[in-house]
């Protein structure tokens, strides 16, 4: 084999090494409480599709809902 098919096998393997490893994600969903029942639906949603575009994450979406002011405190203070 000449050096670019070695090259272009390492990449190949590296490409498909790094989309096999299955990731964990924690999200946060901050908005103010009238769309909380909104959220609630499209978060399922999302993490539906993601998982079928990424096979093997774990995706968890924890909502926090308030008035503007607040969540805006609340995320500047460090709300996690």
């Amino acid at each position: 084999m000449s050096i670019r098919r070695y090259a272009l096998a390492a990449l190949a393997s590296a490409v498909f090494a790094g989309s096999a490893i299955a990731k964990d994600y924690e999200l946060l969903n901050v908005s103010y409480d009238p769309t909380r029942e909104l959220y609630q639906q499209y978060n399922a949603e999302f993490i539906k599709h993601w998982q079928q575009a990424h096979p093997g994450d774990k995706v968890k979406i924890q909502q926090s809902h308030g008035g503007s002011g607040k969540q805006a405190r609340a995320v500047i203070d460090g709300l996690r």
